[in-house]
């Protein structure tokens, strides 16, 4: 069976091209850890992981240890970084599938060192250090208890310690500052409890992009790998776009002036007006709250998407673009030659960020890959 006309492209060589620019910018010795959470943030964890490994990407960092676990059987063997470590009951499993995981309480601590000691096998594990973000973590200057649980801990091996940057894109400094002193203290207090802290990881997208002094450790890029910069307007690096939301024109007709369109009325035609029904919506990610506002590109044009956006269909003003046809393209999301929409335009609408954009693009669209290995 033919699937229905709306589809997500995915331009892995666009992944590649800004995996390598965000790579360019680091010293010789650190590595990049591409973020692939969340699906890797919509784009399909799995085509990402493989086309970045291919790029040579040798770790890589999700948020929870079913998506760690999903990459595993997908047959991705790097390294896998679980950020939020295990939950309690999830230790076998992350220890079964090989996953190294952040540690940020003596309670934790002990959990997994029983897990690991009832397989006698050995846990590698990141500490994760709270700067300033206040979520997980051990607190920076109380560091006591959980060396004290660690070094009980036979089964565990640190092989990294890292925080994260709350703000590090915005143009005051101040707060940044102070979480990379805290983190440089934090690993002080480590290596005097003689706890050799491995690799160190602090930088996201924006710490990358805007704190030179953070690329002398490894990087988690998350959303810049995906196209998308903080404070793009000051982005050192060109980067691109790499998923684009399409579809197709399935009927086009013509209404009179006074006739509405959608649910409640809430467009009425001011003038003879040609529609193009698109079959997408809010169940795709289309979200309801642009309706009145947002718009789409047909044949190189801007088109107004009349009415109220439902779960399944949009209504599209073609009436000035006469070029346009029954199974022609439409972008949502995406780039022609003249015109561009991107999720940075679509947040602009919601009072959001792309990252919410990206990540709400529904699963029950298909993901087409472009480029890559």
């Amino acid at each position: 069976m033919a699937p229905r006309p709306t589809w997500a492209e995915v331009d892995l060589d666009a992944l590649v091209r800004n995996y390598q620019a965000l790579a360019d910018l680091l010293d010789a010795r650190p590595r990049l850890i591409p973020v692939v959470k969340a699906d890797a943030y919509g784009h399909g964890a799995v085509a990402v992981t493989r086309a970045l490994a291919g790029a040579g990407a040798t770790a890589f960092a999700v948020a929870l240890v079913e998506e760690g676990l999903a990459l595993r059987d997908a047959g991705i063997t790097q390294e896998i970084l679980v950020l939020e470590g295990a939950w309690p009951g999830q230790e076998c499993e992350a220890l079964a599938g090989g996953l190294t995981l952040a540690l940020s309480s003596p309670r934790g601590v002990r959990r997994l060192e029983e897990a690991a000691a009832t397989r006698s096998s050995e846990a590698r594990v990141h500490i994760k250090i709270d700067t300033g973000m206040t979520r997980l973590g051990v607190r920076w200057n109380d560091l006591g208890p959980f060396v004290e649980a660690l070094s009980g801990a036979g089964h565990l091996r640190v092989t990294g310690t890292f925080s994260h940057l709350a703000c590090a894109e915005e143009e005051d400094r101040g707060f940044t500052a102070e979480q990379i002193s805290r983190l440089r203290d934090a690993l002080d207090r480590l290596r005097r409890s003689r706890v050799d802290p491995g690799e160190i990881h602090m930088a996201n997208s924006g710490g990358l992009l805007y704190w030179d002094e953070l690329r002398a450790w490894s990087a988690r890029p998350g959303i810049a790998l995906y196209g998308y910069p903080p404070a793009p307007h000051r982005c050192p690096v060109e980067l691109k776009p790499v998923l684009a939301l399409k579809s197709r024109i399935g009927r086009i007709h013509t209404i009179a002036p006074g006739d509405p369109v959608g649910y409640n009325r809430s467009f009425l035609a001011g003038r003879e007006t040609r529609v193009a029904t698109v079959p997408v919506g809010y169940a795709d990610g289309y979200r309801r709250s642009m309706s009145g506002a947002a718009r789409v590109i047909v044949e190189d044009h801007f088109a107004a998407v009349l009415g109220t956006i439902s779960m399944d269909l949009i209504a599209v003003d073609v009436t000035d673009i006469p070029s346009a046809g029954l199974d022609g393209e439409v972008i949502l999301l995406g780039s022609s030659p003249n015109c561009r929409l991107d999720a940075a335009a679509w947040a602009g609408l919601l009072g959001t960020i792309p990252y919410e954009i990206l990540c709400g693009i529904s699963p029950r669209v298909p993901r087409r890959l472009r480029g890559g290995p």
